[in-house]
């Protein structure tokens, strides 16, 4: 009989030592909080592109982009380069500015 991926992935977890467990929450929540990155970086450059009344297919013509790769970043499914953000940001008049994360550990 098959097993799901969630029943083997539990009964390999019974076996992981403290020092596994530790080092795997702290990989999902820093999955986690890249997702959520990923996701309001893509919900800001949509509300940029559409508050200059751009099409996606528009601001790949004006970026040089592939239409496809913008809709996977409004989507959060993108990890863009710097250099795709920085074309996006000058075809949307936007500045790129990093900021230190609050509580992050170095």
């Amino acid at each position: 009989m098959a097993r799901s991926f969630r029943d083997l992935s539990s009964r390999a977890q019974q076996s992981w030592t403290a020092d596994t467990r530790s080092v795997y929450d702290a990989a999902v929540e820093t999955f986690g909080t890249e997702l959520d990155a990923r996701a309001a970086l893509g919900a800001q450059l949509q509300a940029a592109r559409t508050a200059h009344g751009l099409s996606q297919p528009a601001l790949a013509e004006r970026s040089g982009l592939q239409q496809a790769e913008i809709s996977r970043i409004e989507t959060g499914a993108g990890n863009p380069t710097a250099d795709t953000l920085l074309r996006l940001a000058h075809s949307l008049d936007l500045e790129v500015v990093f900021t230190p994360r609050v509580g992050r550990r170095a």
